[in-house]
């Protein structure tokens, strides 16, 4: 265990009387993958919209590095080091997977956001060129992103992510709606970003969080129901019942 990046102390968010995100306490230590699962309509993808500043919190604090960022935006947040990719591929499609990784390599190293991408300074193209090589798509790097197959597609989305030069990564279902080729790919990256960065991911892929989480959460409900290794709380029984509503094997053994 490294030491504590992230760390949220009895977070909650409600929208009106529906609490999506109940009184959960948190730990995301340097160096891990860490995974957060659990059934759908647990709450996840709200509670990567808490850590990043999408939402603020109803309740509760949320602390980066010792710094308390609970009110503060999104913008804030990727300056700190949190950058994440989307559930739903955020890219500009009409723009080359080069100059998507520019637009957002720009702002990290503090040149704003050009309207010609092709006139980035040389920090920010050395690291759209380090980002494509890192994530295999140096290739297609002069290719419209919108040309790309999905799982392509996807893989400009982290990239744009990795671009901000983030110390905690947070990536939403990176491998849903992969077809088994592009999954194969996916856990390659994978394996590659998590050598070099620390990651905080939602995945429904239980085979892929089995092999390569270092720990695991779970929400059901909006509450932390479980955490530990994959094999902890595949053992769970109250996870079992959260997933298959009996306490058979949850097949993360």
């Amino acid at each position: 265990m490294g030491k504590v990046l992230l760390r949220t102390n009895n977070l909650s968010k409600s929208f009106g009387g529906v609490h999506a995100v109940s009184g959960v306490t948190f730990e995301v230590s340097e160096g891990n993958l860490h995974a957060v699962i659990g059934p759908n309509g647990a709450g996840k993808t709200t509670f990567f919209h808490l850590l990043t500043g999408v939402y603020l919190p109803t309740t509760g604090e949320i602390f980066f590095e010792k710094t308390n960022i609970s009110n503060l935006g999104p913008a804030k947040r990727v300056k700190l080091g949190i950058a994440r990719s989307y559930q739903r591929t955020n890219i500009f499609p009409r723009l080359t997977v080069r100059e998507n990784l520019l637009l957002a390599a720009e702002r990290a190293q503090g040149e704003g956001w050009s309207v010609i991408p092709r006139a980035a300074g040389a920090a920010a193209r050395d690291l759209a060129d380090s980002t494509l090589a890192i994530l295999d798509l140096t290739k297609v790097a002069e290719l419209e992103a919108q040309t790309l197959p999905y799982g392509a597609q996807r893989l400009v989305d982290i990239g744009i992510a990795l671009c901000c030069r983030p110390k905690l990564l947070l990536l939403d279902e990176p491998t849903s709606g992969l077809s088994t080729a592009e999954l194969r790919e996916a856990v390659d990256t994978l394996k590659t970003l998590r050598q070099r960065y620390t990651v905080l991911l939602i995945e429904h892929n239980m085979e892929l969080v089995v092999g390569m989480a270092d720990r695991v959460s779970v929400l059901n409900f909006g509450q932390l129901l479980a955490e530990g290794t994959a094999e902890e709380v595949g053992q769970n029984p109250a996870v079992q019942t959260a997933y298959f509503g009996s306490r058979r094997s949850a097949g993360v053994q």
